[in-house]
Order: structure tokens, then sequence, then C-alpha cells
């Protein structure tokens, strides 16, 4: 339900960039805040629980990307980060789920990679700075935080590539 309810919010905070309502980018800002906390939240009842399901193995991690490159892409025009970062972003993720989806359809899934969980921390903190920035653009020391962040992001997604990448081919090889 959780991973559901991430996707839910994805919908609605891509209605509410679309929509001028009042106090849409702090309403966003709520809605994201609580999108990345429903995957904390799953993923910590889902180890105390001890529960692990085929929808949450392959629909959490899809939902996650879903929700960040979604957002990513709506923040494009405010020029609040350049647009190559989303691309190395996009590019990123489709090729990890790529390999993912292979092995998991040769009956090898490759399980999720402490890298690839930071990578996604510095994702979100790295959208709440943005999204704070729509409401205080002035703020300099959250200019810098934001760009920090960025930078953190992309070296954990390429970091978590690489391992990943090595997982496969190591897959590959046992074949």
């Amino acid at each position: 339900m959780l991973t559901v309810l991430r996707l839910i919010l994805t919908f609605v905070i891509i209605l509410l960039f679309i929509f001028d309502i009042p106090f849409r980018y702090w309403i966003i800002l709520g809605c994201f805040f609580v999108a990345s906390f429903t995957d904390f939240l799953d993923g910590f009842l889902a180890r105390k629980w001890n529960v692990v399901s085929d929808f949450g193995i392959v629909f959490d991690s899809l939902f996650d990307k879903i929700l960040v490159l979604s957002v990513f892409l709506l923040l494009i025009p405010y020029n609040l980060l350049p647009v190559w970062i989303w691309v190395l972003f996009l590019i990123r993720e489709l090729f990890v789920d790529g390999i993912k989806n292979f092995c998991l359809g040769a009956g090898h899934p490759i399980p999720a990679i402490k890298l690839g969980k930071w990578k996604f921390f510095f994702q979100i903190i790295m959208i709440h700075l943005c999204l704070l920035l729509l409401i205080f653009p002035n703020d300099f020391w959250m200019w810098k935080a934001m760009y920090l962040f960025a930078g953190m992001s992309l070296l954990f997604s390429y970091g978590s590539a690489v391992v990943y990448t090595h997982s496969f081919f190591h897959f590959l090889q046992k074949k």
C-alpha cells in the first residue's frame, strides 16, 4: 500500500506542477516529503516484519525512479539544475534497470545495494532543497547545499551503477 501511495503522490505532484494554485510549492513539498517517507517506512516495516513480496521487489524501485525522475523533469524549467544532470540520472536509471530486469528474467534477481540506497537518499535531499528553492529562491546556503547533494547524488548513482555492472558481468560469466 505504501508503494502504491508513492505512485499516487507522484501523480498529485505532477498535477500540482501543472495547475497554478495558491501555495502549490508548499503543497508539492509536503507531498514529496510524504512520498519520500513512504519509501523509508515501507523498507523499515518490510525488514521489521520480515516481509518480501514480488510486487515490492519490482515496483518499489520502479516507483522510486518514477517519482525522482518526474520531479527532476518538472524542475527543469525553473533552472535550478542543468538539464544534463537529469539526463545523466535518466541514463543511469535505464541502464541499471536493464541490467536488473535481464538478471531477474534469467532467474537471478540482483538485490538493492547500499550505494543505491545512498544514491536515492541524496537525490531525495537534493529534490527537497530544489523545492525549497522554489519557495526561497534567494537563499545562498540552500543553493550551495543543493549543489553539494546533486554532486553526491551523481557520485553515488554512478558508483552504484559500477557495482551493478560488476554483478551483471559476474552473472554472465557463471552462465
